[in-house]
């Protein structure tokens, strides 16, 4: 059954009501709800993967809370083959590898066992950072071990009638469809010379349990026992269609690319009924994650989309909100790179407002889901205000910790406002480490006399009269008023305030930072102490 989202309150309740009126329907209930996502670990994984796994989990959370028992798997399809080149290389790097299957390609950093391996686990240390814990199904091990030889022999029985199935009979009455039809196998297999798949089978001995095969790509002729040696797996729609009756999977997230009337969701569904005699799982349809002028995120955007970079510059609760406050239904796009101050406050004033209990009952439970079982941040320091810290102290984190109680008038020791920021400390290095675009500011060692000579008598009549209230930069909004009042007492004219406000910011960022620019003033004047102020200001201290 395909659903799509009709609006009627909390997503997440119409999904589980649908689901659990759907299971009684077919006569499912009663049983274990399996809850399933899953992909190919072909490439580094970008975050638009999370929206899938997080639906299946949010539904499987919810369906516990109901008393109802629930399983959540995520497939790991890595025994497919390696076929997309990954970012960081080209394809004649990689050629030799091209075609085999993701657990025999190398892990190119040598880390781990390989390729498939590596992306495999730094996808599931995103899943564990943002709260999901699926049981992890490793489609190799399975396959390799005759898990699905019973699967294999029925789809090689029943190879014609999967083949009108895929193929819609469209056609079915040509010479070139009866022919395609004949030599049809349901098989990917993988070459016992070369292993590569560039093959086709042969033929089938069912007394025998054997499927014999020739490799287009090295001219091998070979053969293997399907409960025995086999090395290969069904192809997409078959096996799909497979582990739904193997696992009795309940319900499964799909895109809306999966959903068309001719799409993988549709075939699976008649060949898991017709062929294997399962029955099909409730699919939500999802639609994708973009970033500001991309609508779907995908593996083309390289570094900048990546799961694990996602997933260490924003806290784990702010994923969980977004995943949950939008819609499945809709589109929505995510920016970490331009955005992520936006982000983050907005998420600060959601969390006041239901600290306060100054928000809606539905507010009130994302914000629970949000933060139930992931690192949260008590001390919720603005962001930029981290990144700020952080960036004029050099990327030195105690310096930085130094810095912060002054402007969010923390009592308690700097051990303890780096334990009750957490993880925002974390994810603001993540951000300066990968995302910011420019080389970020750091406070000047000494007194800047060629810039300060350089400016006329009224700018610095402004910056002496702004270290008159040094005493106050405690707080950034008094901070900022004083800063925009300075020049108003400096020009009598109020048409030469602005050009005033400017010369003084500029003045201020070059005896600060040495650059005329730079993160906000208000800010930047409550971090830094007074002494050390007064020395990149006038030149002097208030010993």
């Amino acid at each position: 059954m395909i659903y799509e989202l009709k609006g009627k309150g909390f997503w997440l309740d119409e999904v589980c009501d649908s689901l659990i009126a759907y299971l009684k329907e077919k006569g499912m209930d009663g049983k274990t709800v399996v809850c399933a996502a899953g992909m190919t670990p072909s490439a580094p994984i970008h975050f638009g993967i999370l929206r899938e796994i997080a639906i299946s989990s949010f539904v499987a959370q919810e369906l516990v809370r109901r008393h109802i028992k629930t399983r959540l798997v995520y497939y790991w399809d890595d025994y497919d083959h390696f076929c997309k080149i990954p970012y960081f290389t080209s394809r004649e790097a990689v050629d030799a590898h091209v075609g085999k299957t993701l657990h025999d390609v190398p892990d190119f950093d040598g880390t781990y066992q390989s390729y498939g391996e590596h992306y495999m686990h730094d996808f599931e240390r995103c899943l564990h950072s943002c709260g999901f814990f699926p049981y992890y199904n490793y489609q190799e091990e399975l396959y390799t071990s005759g898990y699905y030889a019973d699967y294999i022999r029925t789809a090689i029985r029943r190879r014609k009638e999967i083949f009108d199935i895929v193929h819609h009979s469209k056609d079915a009455d040509s010479e070139d469809y009866k022919q395609k039809k004949e030599t049809y196998f349901p098989l990917e297999i993988y070459c016992g010379a070369c292993g590569k798949d560039n093959t086709f089978a042969t033929a089938w001995d069912e007394a025998a349990d054997t499927v014999s095969y020739t490799c287009r790509n090295c001219g091998h002729n070979g053969s293997y026992v399907i409960g025995e040696n086999f090395k290969g797996k069904l192809v997409w729609k078959v096996n799909w269609a497979a582990r739904w009756t193997d696992d009795g999977v309940c319900y499964e997230s799909s895109g809306e690319n999966q959903l068309t009337d001719t799409g993988s969701y549709s075939v699976s569904s008649r060949i898991a009924t017709e062929i294997f005699g399962g029955k099909v799982p409730f699919s939500l349809l999802y639609r994708f994650i973009g970033i500001p002028g991309i609508a779907k995120v995908s593996r083309a955007q390289g570094e900048r989309t990546l799961a694990s970079r996602f997933v260490a510059v924003l806290e784990p609760a702010i994923i969980r909100w977004l995943l949950l406050k939008n819609a499945p239904n809709k589109a929505f796009s995510v920016d970490v790179e331009n955005g992520i101050f936006r982000i983050y406050h907005e998420w600060d004033e959601f969390c006041d407002k239901v600290e306060k209990g100054d928000c809606s009952v539905l507010d009130k439970r994302i914000y629970d889901i949000s933060v139930r079982g992931v690192r949260n941040s008590k001390l919720r320091i603005p962001f930029r205000t981290v990144t700020t810290s952080l960036a004029i102290g050099g990327g030195n984190r105690k310096a930085a910790i130094d810095m912060l109680p002054r402007i969010m008038h923390f009592k308690g020791s700097s051990e303890e406002l780096f334990a009750a920021a957490q993880p925002r400390i974390w994810a603001a290095e993540a951000w300066l480490r990968y995302y910011a675009t420019e080389e970020q500011p750091q406070l000047q060692t000494e007194f800047n006399a060629a810039a300060w000579n350089s400016f006329d008598a009224a700018t610095q009549r402004m910056v002496r009269r702004l270290c008159l209230s040094l005493d106050k930069f405690v707080d950034e909004e008094e901070t900022k008023r004083i800063l925009y009042d300075v020049p108003v007492k400096e020009c009598p004219a109020a048409e030469q305030v602005d050009g005033a406000r400017k010369r003084l910011f500029r003045a201020l960022y070059l005896l600060l930072l040495g650059k005329e620019k730079g993160p906000r003033l208000a800010t930047l004047l409550c971090l830094i102490k007074k002494e050390k102020l007064l020395l990149l200001l006038q030149g002097e201290t208030n010993e």
